[in-house]
C-alpha cells in the first residue's frame, strides 16, 4: 500500500493519506503482525469493528510534567492511577518497566525455579538421612569398639559428625565447581543459537550461600541418626540383636537439630526470591512429614494388635 491508495475496512473504505516512518515507543506496543493503520476514533467506529463481544484494547500515553520526571513521580502516579480506578483492570507501563507481561512471566519462571530448588533440597535432605543412617547401621560394631576402649558417646557423635560434614563439604565443593561450569559450558556449546548475549561469570556469593545450603541440609536431615551413636551399647559387638533396637536419640541432639533446621528454614524463606511461596513449602513440607509419620505410626501400632499366625 503506498499513499493515495483505498483500502476498505468492515463497512467503510478509507483513502491513505500518508506514512509513518518512525513512531515514538513502538516497542512498548508489543510484536506487531503487520503494519500498524492509524485512524481516528469516529473512523474506527464507522467500520462497524466494534460490537458487543469484540476484542478491543485501548491504550492511552501519559506525558508527565518536566518536574515529575523521576522514577519516584512515576511510581507515585501510577499509584494513584490503580488506586483511582482499582477495577479497571489497567495493564500500567513505565520506561523502567515496558513489559509486564514479560516482567510477570520471568516471575512465574522464577517461582517455579524456587519451588524446584526447595524440592531439591527436601529430596536431598531425605537421601542424606537414609544414607546416615544405612552408614551407622554398618557402622555399629565399630562404634561399640570405640566405646570398649574408652570413648564416650559425644567422641563417638563427634567422630561420625566430622564424616558427615566431611563429605557433605566434598559433595557441595564438586556441586558448586558443576553449577559454575555450566554457564560457561553452554555459551561454549551454543551461544551463537541463544537468542540473546549472555556473559557467563562466577558469583562468588551465589556460591558460597549454596555451600551454607549444603552443610546445613546435611546437618539438618543427618543429625536424627547421628544422634543415635550416642547410646549404642558396647554389648553390640556380641548380639548382632541390637542393631535393631533404635530408640530417639538424647534431648541436646534432639535440640541441637531443631536449632539447625530452624536456621536452615530461616535462611531458605530469608533470602528466597518468592518469601511466601517458600513459606507455604516449608510448611507444606512440615505437615506431610508429621502426616507420614503419623500413618506410619497408625500401622505400626495396628500390626502390633493383629493376632499373630501360627505356623
Amino acid at each position: 500500500l503506498k499513499t493515495g491508495d483505498r483500502v476498505t475496512i468492515g463497512s467503510a473504505t478509507f483513502q491513505i493519506r500518508s506514512t509513518v516512518e518512525a513512531e515514538p515507543d513502538k516497542l512498548a506496543g508489543g510484536i506487531g503482525f503487520g503494519p500498524r493503520f492509524l485512524i481516528s476514533e469516529a473512523g474506527l467506529r464507522a467500520t462497524g469493528l466494534i460490537q458487543p463481544g469484540s476484542l478491543v484494547r485501548w491504550v492511552y500515553r501519559v506525558k508527565l510534567p518536566d518536574t515529575a520526571n523521576s522514577e519516584r513521580a512515576t511510581d507515585a502516579f501510577i499509584a494513584d492511577a490503580r488506586n483511582a480506578a482499582p477495577q479497571a483492570g489497567w495493564e500500567i507501563r513505565s520506561r523502567s518497566n515496558a513489559s509486564p507481561q514479560l516482567e510477570r512471566n520471568i516471575n512465574r519462571f522464577t517461582q517455579f525455579l524456587t519451588l524446584v530448588g526447595l524440592a531439591a533440597l527436601l529430596v536431598g535432605g531425605v537421601g542424606v538421612a537414609n544414607a546416615v543412617k544405612s552408614h551407622i547401621d554398618r557402622r555399629l560394631e565399630v562404634i561399640a569398639a570405640f566405646k570398649a576402649v574408652g570413648a564416650t558417646g559425644r567422641d563417638v557423635f563427634g567422630i561420625y559428625l566430622a564424616q558427615v560434614l566431611l563429605l557433605a563439604g566434598i559433595g557441595s565443593v564438586i556441586g558448586l565447581a558443576l553449577g559454575a561450569a555450566m554457564p560457561f559450558a553452554i555459551v561454549g556449546l551454543f551461544g551463537k543459537l541463544l537468542p540473546l548475549p549472555v556473559v557467563p561469570a562466577v558469583h562468588a556469593d551465589e556460591l558460597a550461600l549454596s555451600f551454607v545450603y549444603g552443610l546445613l541440609t546435611a546437618l539438618a536431615f543427618g543429625l536424627w541418626p547421628l544422634g543415635r551413636v550416642h547410646d549404642v551399647p558396647v554389648a553390640a559387638l556380641f548380639r548382632d540383636t541390637i542393631s535393631s533396637e533404635w530408640h530417639r536419640p538424647r534431648w541436646s541432639y534432639v535440640v541441637f537439630m531443631a536449632v539447625v533446621i530452624a536456621l536452615l528454614i530461616a535462611v531458605v524463606i530469608g533470602l528466597s526470591f518468592d518469601k511466601r511461596i517458600a513459606a507455604v513449602f516449608v510448611a507444606s513440607s512440615v505437615v506431610v512429614f508429621a502426616l507420614l509419620r503419623g500413618i506410619a505410626a497408625l500401622l505400626m501400632t495396628i500390626a502390633r494388635r493383629l493376632p499373630r499366625t501360627r505356623l
